[in-house]
């Protein structure tokens, strides 16, 4: 902590003392110059350059953080010789204006020099960051998003794949320009091999349809692929692995991939085995992590009632899934002629994910206690068929129709074992199907210069049927069986029309459109023939809405004030009980937002808005429902509107010359009406019901990251912390509605050395801590965990690979005779001209075969112990061809 106050006292001082420098450089008739770097010196000693930053667009703009007793400011650029000015004296905090005129080109002949030197890591071309991929390379990377990882700016979040660029999320990550894959962009990020690229370029301003590019207000990233030469006809890999577990069982890691790019055709394939953990594909059936594109298509996805098993664990994925995924997907792109392109994408995958678990419960309730435990055998079967399609027509150059469509089929199986508190044995067998097809049509029209329209129609069709079956039953004391049937639909309707315009640097734009959502519900719960409780209702939306957003951009600042006008109408036919409940509102959305850019590497943002959101329709079913032997969900309807106000606040900084990265930020939630639980909890069972109340709930959230390469020191370092805050209600048997509070902590240091010499090391510190409180209750809850990861990477000679990693996990700093310590070591060689690699891994050397964590409330104190991967090793060999 005090290292970290030293840091803030020297980055304040600095700041404090810094001479803010702008400036225009331009040639003999006025025009800007682009292609120069200004450089800063000390005029006491010329040859030392201190600081530089680049022109763009003729422009240049820097505070200082180095000392000068007169500054010398000189334009470099290829082909002239520019005269220097020298600012005498400066004085703190004082901003400078400079201008820079070129008038003369001066030829000079050089002999020729050959340099031989480290490519650079990075090179920055007007809004677009190009990294190089060989400098970032330690030869521990096999698959692009190893790479990606690295790159400074750029963060992956570990389950999901997602990754954010100066702390915005990326749109997508495209191939030679080229969206190949969409919003499900970890396809490539995790498959491609990371010897067939070059750059991998991060683009500010991205705009998928060039029609829009200047018109719309355009704060969206992304990254680009660049192939190495040579790989632009078709190229690809094979890798086999092959192994075995500790008790004799084969372990597989085999994949293929196929690169075919030739002027009018670009296609990526890839198929996956293996048995290790890995995940390959964008779909996550081990702990449900909503990849970019699950995030953005919620509004059209139908609910599931019944949950099937996560699988999730602290430890990550390829220590605790224990899985058995095939995985295959094919993207093409055509482009017919210079007006039509037709994009397709297959996936499909199969997986058997198996897991035993025990589950203890030391229950403290209104001042009884009694003690419940589950022992539990998994095994979930997921299957998957998707096809999408994407037609792109350009009418002419100023008009374009595109139409996008997907079929997906889904099925999950989870056979489960039970042994409930040591006594009553169980099984249970959930099915589960997905059912989608969707469609847009989206036609954009650009009549001038500053103005476009968009018309948008979408339609989409998802059904999820869910068959549960329990026995013996839980209702007739061991005997029969238990059938839970459940199945939502929604039939979603959507039609848009959408003006863009500017104003100069201004632009705004105003949505006009409605929208009909059919969710039609049905379940059935039957014991022994006699049926013990059914739900048939259909809910209905209905809205039309009206929103406009103005930015005003005026020098530095952004300000962006904005609306929506909503009418909604709800609906609710429960035909059961024969009742319909219905609901109108007139609501108005206002949002407002700054930015402030502060210098080219710094900006500060805020925003505020207010939003009226219906609630889930999972709240609308009245009469219970079996999810599993021990507990039934049931709701009291209700179709009031949950007001949310919302604030934020961040700070960036991103100095990639100085390789530097400060963000921080600070969310605010503040949300009136709510569902809230009652649950009744019993040895044998537990019943929840959701009730809705109009009553005030908070989240505050706030994160940082720090990171800074140390020249001296020669390794990066990496601070990110987060903190949250948040209230909820509940009641647990009978109790008064109670106020609850959690705080959650968690800090992370990661550190990685970049030696010039054969041995390097990296570390990862993770530290967290949650206190959880309850209204009444004098105690306070505490959990909290260390983890600590360390490698040593060795290299004794140029293609020849060593690494040990050792994992330390602490789940219960309070007691610290349970911990768990994880050995891993690989050897690697790769061919000259990467043309193959051999590599040997071994994984829990120690054979630390279960996973136990120990978590306070303040009702009970659960202990949570899982299986893990075994202990294996593997033997792989990669060919690139």
């Amino acid at each position: 902590m005090k290292v970290l106050y030293s840091f803030l006292l020297v980055f304040v001082t600095s700041s404090i003392c810094a001479q803010t420098i702008k400036g225009r450089v331009y040639d003999a008739n006025n025009n800007p110059i682009n292609a120069a770097n200004i450089l800063f010196k000390d005029a006491a000693n010329t040859a030392l350059i201190k600081e530089f930053t680049p022109v763009k667009k003729g422009n240049f703009t820097i505070s200082l953080k180095k000392k000068y007793t007169a500054i010398m400011v000189e334009v470099q650029i290829n082909g002239f010789v520019i005269p220097t000015q020298i600012i005498e004296n400066p004085e703190p905090l004082k901003s400078y204006n400079l201008e820079f005129r070129i008038e003369n080109e001066q030829k000079i002949n050089l002999k020729e020099v050959v340099i031989l030197a480290k490519k650079k890591g990075f090179e920055i071309v007007e809004d677009t960051v190009k990294y190089n991929v060989t400098a970032y390379r330690d030869g521990s990377e096999r698959k692009i998003d190893d790479i990606i990882k690295k790159l400074p700016g750029i963060t992956v979040e570990p389950n999901s794949g997602r990754i954010k660029y100066k702390g915005k999320e990326i749109e997508t990550v495209t191939l030679e320009g080229d969206n190949l894959f969409g919003y499900n962009y970890t396809v490539g990020t995790k498959n491609i091999n990371v010897d067939m690229v070059d750059q991998v370029q991060a683009v500010d301003h991205y705009a998928e349809n060039p029609l829009l590019k200047g018109i719309e207000q355009n704060d969206k990233v992304s990254l680009n692929l660049i192939l190495k030469k040579g790989r632009l006809d078709f190229s690809g890999d094979i890798t086999t692995g092959v192994g075995l577990f500790d008790k004799g069982k084969m372990a597989h890691d085999d994949s293929a991939t196929l690169l075919g790019i030739t002027k009018n055709f670009k296609s990526f394939g890839t198929l996956n085995y293996n048995t290790i953990g890995k995940n390959t594909s964008p779909f996550d059936y081990s702990g449900f992590n909503l990849n970019p594109e699950e995030l953005r298509e919620r509004d059209i996805n139908a609910m599931k009632i019944i949950p099937e098993t996560m699988f999730s664990s602290a430890l990550g994925n390829e220590r605790a899934n224990i899985n058995n995924q095939f995985f295959g997907n094919f993207n093409s792109i055509f482009k017919i002629g210079k007006h039509l392109s037709i994009k397709t994408n297959g996936y499909y995958i199969r997986d058997i994910i198996v897991r035993n678990e025990l589950v203890e419960n030391q229950f403290q309730i209104n001042n009884q206690s009694f003690a419940t435990s589950d022992y539990t055998s998994h095994i979930k079967k997921p299957e998957q068929y998707r096809g999408d399609l994407e037609i792109k027509y350009t009418m002419s150059k100023k008009s374009s129709l595109e139409y996008t469509s997907r079929i997906k089929e889904e099925s999950i199986a989870t056979p489960i074992s039970i042994l409930r508190n040591e006594v009553d044995v169980f099984s249970s067998n959930l099915t589960s199907k997905d059912i989608l097809f969707k469609q847009r049509l989206l036609w954009t029209n650009k009549f001038s210069e500053n103005k476009a329209i968009q018309g948008s129609f979408y339609q989409a069709t998802n059904y999820r049927p869910q068959k549960l079956i329990i026995s013996p039953s839980v209702f007739n004391s061991g005997n029969g069986i238990d059938t839970q049937e459940s199945a939502f639909r929604k039939n979603y309707l959507e039609g848009t029309f959408k003006f863009f315009g500017s104003i100069k640097k201004n632009k705004y734009d105003f949505n006009l459109g409605s929208i009909l959502e059919e969710n039609p519900f049905n379940s059935n719960l039957v014991s022994e023939n006699n049926q013990i409780s059914e739900n048939r209702f259909n809910y209905v939306q209905q809205s039309i809405f009206l929103s406009t957003n103005y930015h005003f951009n005026k020098g530095r600042w952004r300000i962006s004030p904005g609306g929506s006008f909503r009418y909604l109408l709800q609906k609710r036919n429960d035909y059961v009980v024969d009742q319909s409940d219905v609901q109108r509102d007139f609501i108005f959305e206002p949002s407002l937002s700054a930015s402030y850019r502060i210098s080219t590497l710094a900006s500060l943002n805020a925003s505020m808005g207010y939003k009226q959101l219906y609630n889930s329709e999972a709240f609308l079913f009245q009469n219970p429902i079996l999810v599993n032997n021990r507990v039934s969900y049931n709701n009291t309807p209700s179709l009031e509107l949950q007001k949310r106000q919302h604030y934020s606040l961040d700070y960036t900084r991103n100095d990639l010359f100085n390789q530097f990265e400060f963000i921080t930020d600070i969310n605010f939630q503040k949300v009136k009406g709510n569902f809230f639980s009652n649950a009744i909890i019993t040895e044998n069972t537990t019943v929840v019901n959701n009730f809705f109340l109009p009553e005030w709930t908070n989240d505050l959230t706030a994160n940082m990251r720090v990171s800074k390469y140390i020249p001296f020191l020669e390794s990066t370092f990496k601070l990110t912390s987060t903190f949250n805050y948040s209230n909820f209600k509940n009641i647990i048997n009978s109790s008064e509605l109670r106020n609850n509070e959690i705080n959650f902590f968690r800090n992370e240091l990661f550190c990685k050395t970049a030696f010039d010499f054969a041995v390097n090391f990296e570390s990862t510190s993770v530290f967290q801590n949650s206190v959880a409180k309850s209204q009444g209750q004098q105690k306070q809850f505490t959990n909290s965990s260390f983890q600590e990861t360390f490698s040593v990477l060795v290299t004794p000679f140029k293609r020849w690979k060593w690494t040990v990693s050792a994992d330390y996990f602490l789940p219960n700093s309070d007691d610290k005779s349970i911990d768990f310590l994880f050995l891993s070591s690989s050897f690697d060689y790769q061919a000259k001209q990467n043309k193959w690699r051999l590599g040997v891994e071994l994984k829990n050397l120690f054979n630390e075969k279960n996973f136990e964590q120990i978590q306070n409330n303040d009702y009970s104190t659960n202990i949570f112990r899982s299986t893990l991967l075994p202990r294996y090793f593997l033997v792989t060999f990669s060919w690139n061809f």
